[in-house]
């Protein structure tokens, strides 16, 4: 099978997965609120599933070993379609544990298979800029349907039906894995081998990366949700408008980053992250606010993905061994959320307003911008040098 082909079947598959998350999993934090947890509980609540899925990092290589890397995507999508049993009686403490449980093994089976066969599937020859763009633009178009769509039967129908219809449709986007062929990225390692010989600055990137979704896509949404009056078809609607204005920001940034252009948009990206943390932490006081910063956000989302994935997914085909590179910097990411998460908490706990919460992510987008700028701008060895941390820009 083609790659162009097999790159287009995984899209299929993350149209319809994306559809599911935006549909329900974005709607799991404000569903966390309504069952009368606090904002610094509910950030608890999320580092306690981000260290669960940490530790279960070695449970998801035996299985991802015994399935295939095909086998790995499906098994992540079905469990992630089983999470949603738990989470709907996630007001008892059992089930709440049972949710963290069910979503940590998911997770820790799905993304680095997932980024794994993105970077594997990529077609070379300038284009993979490009590619990831689209991508985005398929899942920010999806953002847009998806959060209408789950407001709208979260409000009007209840938890157990909008849940119910976003698990159908997870279990729905198996079908294009179906069709694909092997997907080659390298073998999939030991436990020992998965240690070792760690790509440092890929690491770091996903590392910061982690810490500043804490406060960007765990904190805020949250911060969101209560400004608004906390309804659920509110919240769909002002994230579908943020949805909307991210489509097309990915496709134009992923187009530049073929044409040389990602340093230019890391310094543009890093300076809208650290703006667009101010605007959201002042967000708490008008609702008006609080959906500009929204929709502003998701125009720096638009640049931020392509600029960091793309120099990710490159570091990744040059490493040689695509998922064993995943696996590790997933692992770096979990770390990075877990610590940003409790010290947003910590902000929440103790902040005068609970917006605040979001800027201790602007910490992490020095260490981005150093991570993901090109080989150019940082210290040249004077020979040449094939170590992974010499293989392009890091991110």
């Amino acid at each position: 099978m083609r790659p162009l082909t097999q790159f287009r079947l995984l899209t299929a598959h993350s149209a319809l997965f994306g559809l599911s998350t935006a549909m329900a999993g974005g709607f799991v934090g404000a569903y966390l609120l309504k069952l009368g947890l606090g904002l610094p509980a509910a950030l608890a609540t999320y580092a306690a599933l981000l260290f669960v899925r940490f530790g279960m990092r070695f449970l998801a290589l035996a299985a991802v070993r015994r399935v295939g890397m095909a086998g790995g995507l499906r098994l992540g999508a079905t469990l992630g379609a089983l999470q949603f049993v738990p989470l709907l009686m996630a007001d008892d403490p059992g089930w709440l544990v049972a949710w963290i449980l069910v979503i940590s093994l998911s997770e820790a089976v799905y993304w680095p298979v997932y980024h794994a066969s993105t970077a594997s599937t990529a077609v070379d020859g300038g284009t993979m800029g490009r590619q990831i763009g689209e991508r985005m633009m398929v899942g920010a178009i999806v953002s847009v349907v998806g959060p209408l769509l789950g407001g709208f039967l979260l409000s009007g129908f209840g938890e157990g039906v909008g849940f119910g219809i976003a698990a159908a449709v997870c279990l729905l986007s198996v079908l294009p894995l179906s069709r694909m062929a092997r997907i080659d990225a390298g073998p999939v390692p030991t436990a020992r081998e998965a240690m070792c010989g760690l790509d440092r600055r890929g690491l770091a990137t996903f590392a910061a990366d982690g810490w500043i979704a804490s406060g960007f896509n765990f904190a805020w949404p949250m911060v969101l949700f209560s400004s608004i009056g906390s309804s659920y078809e509110t919240f769909g609607a002002a994230n579908a408008a943020a949805g909307l204005i991210g489509a097309g920001v990915s496709l134009f940034c992923g187009r530049a980053i073929d044409r040389g252009q990602r340093d230019r948009w890391l310094v543009v990206v890093c300076l809208a992250l650290v703006a667009s943390a101010a605007l959201r932490a002042a967000a708490a006081w008008s609702p008006v606010a609080a959906a500009v910063a929204n929709a502003s956000g998701a125009a720096i989302a638009g640049f931020y993905g392509p600029v960091v994935m793309s120099s990710v997914y490159e570091r990744a085909k040059r490493s040689g061994a695509i998922y064993r590179f995943h696996l590790g910097i997933e692992a770096g990411w979990d770390s990075g959320a877990v610590i940003g998460l409790l010290v947003a908490a910590s902000v929440a706990w103790l902040a005068p307003a609970a917006s605040l919460a979001v800027l201790p992510a602007v910490l992490g987008v020095g260490a981005i911008y150093l991570c993901v700028r090109g080989p150019k701008r940082a210290a040249a060895p004077s020979l040449p040098s094939t170590s992974p941390d010499a293989l392009g820009a890091a991110a």
